[in-house]
């Protein structure tokens, strides 16, 4: 690297008890050179004058220590602060007068090269040191001057050589000519040399070396990189390493490229991590050979560890009204040696519901098996299979069914998924007194764009998805019909890191085609919950029978919004409050009004997901309504 440098000023002059010391950047006349070797002089008697009287002075010498001239520029100043040894050794004083004087001369050199990695290359340094009251007072004066822009931007192959058409030009690098001449910025666009040239297929550039020339006529700074850009190159073979159970072409077959395409690292970190969210693999990594073959091909290496195939897990749940909950689960995340995930769960809930439930028919059951193949068709898509055996006992009825869902996923970008699918249901329902058999057939599309960072506790971005799902009734006492439902939640972290996090959400549904009765009981809309409006029992917003029992609606609206506050890094603390209401015309009926809760919860932060408790009460609490809800479970409300 190349840069040139002016001649420095130096300058010493004695007063009692204070010591001037003036240190610069910029050329002087023989006139000015005159007095520098006058104060040179001075200098020497100083310190000689302080030597004299050392013996009487004390051990130390504490100090106190200000740079001014920089108060308007806090970034600088704060530079300033953290490389002057006065500042960052002020509780370590030294012996005497003169071993403070020598400190600061020392602290000169360091203050001058960070004014000068900023653009300041006139600065001009004024040190004055008194040291006739305990403790003595050290002052640097900061004349900064103009700052230097950035001039010419240029960048050369080896000797000079003209890099290749396709490379990066220096804009790519967002260094303008103009800018500030500010050494980490010049770094900074350093840093991007390789990158930039790797996205064009360059996979092996190196940066030879960075090339500065001061214009001090001009108060310019040219910059020239010499960079080595190496092949343009393509993807090579590729071969795999640490498979056991997993076979080859569970992994060949998420690459997203194909031997011969052209290099680009985005595309390699793409694979990494579809690989990744195959769930097979503890680690996944992906480079390059340190070369590349005769035909400019890179060969890629991939190394995956697996993890454990098989696995169990349970959960559990809770709240006042719908008791305690719970569920387990057996997996295999390769089931055929191809990524495929199986799983068998059973899940049991209402234990305690409504305070006395125990008899084991009135608990709801759920025996649930599913299956996932990856990559199927396409890359970006997955089949799903799904079997439930459910035995369901709220309020509102009584359902016994066998459900068979089969869907394709299909992932559309990194925020944005669908699915389509078909469902088979064959359902016994007891509402009230009166007993419906229904055979459906469902088909439901599902679209999902989430721009949230975070699954079970997002502090930015927003998610939305919608559902709708026409259904045909093949057999028994229903109508055909079409369910809607749009979900929507958005975060904002106002501490910008994560300590105050302000979450919104809603919900809109309608049943399209028939009324309230022409809609199976299971089908229709509820509100009230833990994963609807808190505090307000299950199902229990919305219209209610004789005996209060929900009826359920073919509209909904829901609105929540919480604030999310974290107290410590472990324990935080989320205020809220939610309004909505169940219709039974096919819009919401404003004339209704809302019912409206709040409340208050506890979060304890765990690596998967908060664990919550929340209390909340109703606002417009109706007879017969709890004074409180109380409810536990894993991850946020939304």
């Amino acid at each position: 690297m190349q840069q040139d440098v002016a001649p420095r000023r130096y300058g010493f002059r004695l007063v009692p008890a204070v010591v001037t010391c003036h240190h610069g950047a910029r050329a002087r006349s023989h006139w000015e050179m005159w007095k520098m070797r006058k104060r040179f002089l001075l200098s020497a008697l100083a310190g000689v004058s302080l030597l004299a009287v050392a013996p009487v002075m004390a051990q130390q010498t504490p100090y106190e220590v200000e740079i001014k001239g920089v108060d308007d520029r806090p970034a600088l100043r704060d530079l300033l602060n953290d490389v002057s040894r006065l500042v960052s050794l002020k509780d370590q004083p030294p012996p005497s007068p003169i071993g403070l004087r020598r400190r600061a001369d020392a602290d000169l050199d360091r203050l001058v090269a960070a004014l000068r990695s900023t653009g300041y290359y006139d600065a001009i340094l004024d040190l004055e040191i008194d040291v006739e009251n305990s403790p003595a007072k050290v002052v640097i004066h900061v004349e900064r001057g103009e700052r230097y822009k950035i001039g010419k931007v240029t960048m050369s192959g080896p000797s000079d050589v003209p890099l290749p058409e396709q490379t990066v030009t220096a804009a790519e690098l967002g260094l303008a000519e103009g800018a500030p001449a500010d050494g980490p910025q010049i770094l900074e666009a350093e840093g991007h040399i390789v990158p930039r040239f790797a996205e064009k297929g360059y996979a092996y550039a190196r940066t030879l070396d960075r090339k500065l020339v001061v214009d001090h006529a001009s108060q310019t700074m040219a910059v020239n990189f010499t960079v080595d850009p190496g092949p343009r190159v393509a993807f090579g073979p590729v071969s795999i390493t640490g498979l056991q159970d997993v076979e080859n072409r569970a992994v060949m077959r998420r690459l997203p490229w194909r031997q011969g395409d052209q290099y680009n690292p985005a595309t390699m970190e793409e694979g990494r991590q579809a690989l990744a969210e195959l769930g097979v693999f503890s680690s996944v990594r992906i480079r390059l050979e340190d070369q590349p073959d005769a035909q400019n091909q890179a060969p890629v290496l991939v190394d995956v560890q697996e993890r454990e195939m098989r696995y169990v897990g349970f959960g559990s749940a809770y709240s006042t009204e719908d008791g305690f909950g719970a569920n387990a689960y057996w997996g295999h995340r390769n089931l055929l040696g191809g990524a495929e995930q199986f799983r068998v769960g059973a899940e049991i809930a209402g234990v305690g519901r409504r305070g006395t439930t125990t008899d084991v028919k009135e608990l709801d059951y759920r025996l649930i098996t599913t299956y996932k193949e990856p990559d199927f068709l396409s890359r970006r898509q997955s089949l799903n299979l799904t079997a439930e055996a459910v035995s369901e006992r709220p309020d509102a009825y009584r359902r016994d069914a066998l459900v068979f869902t089969a869907a394709v996923n299909r992932r559309f970008s990194k925020q944005l998924t669908g699915s389509l699918g078909v469902t088979a249901e064959q359902s016994k329902i007891k509402e009230n007194v009166q007993t419906t058999t229904n055979t459906l057939i469902g088909f439901p599309l599902v679209l999902t764009w989430d721009r949230s960072n975070n699954l079970l506790d997002p502090t930015a971005g927003f998610r939305l998805s919608g559902t709708v799902t026409p259904y045909w009734a093949a057999l028994g006492d229903s109508n055909s019909f079409v369910i809607g439902r749009l979900n929507g939640s958005a975060y904002h972290d106002f501490s910008g890191n994560g300590r105050y996090v302000g979450a919104l959400r809603g919900v809109y549904g309608a049943v399209l085609g028939g009324g309230l009765l022409d809609v199976p009981a299971d089908k229709r809309f509820y509100a009230g919950g833990g994963g609807s409006i808190r505090g307000y029992g299950y199902q229990k917003v919305g219209p209610l029978d004789a005996e209060r029992n929900p009826t359920g609606g073919v509209s909904l609206l829901e609105l929540g919004a919480e604030m999310r506050v974290k107290v410590t890094e472990n324990i935080g603390i989320v205020p809220f409050i939610e309004a909505g209401n169940v219709y039974t015309t096919e819009y919401p009926d404003f004339g209704e009004g809302l019912r409206y809760a709040a409340g208050i919860g506890g979060r304890y932060y765990t690596p998967i997901g908060p664990i919550r408790v929340d209390a909340a009460v109703p606002l417009n609490r109706r007879k017969g309504d709890n004074a409180f809800q109380l409810y536990v479970s894993i991850g946020q409300a939304f």
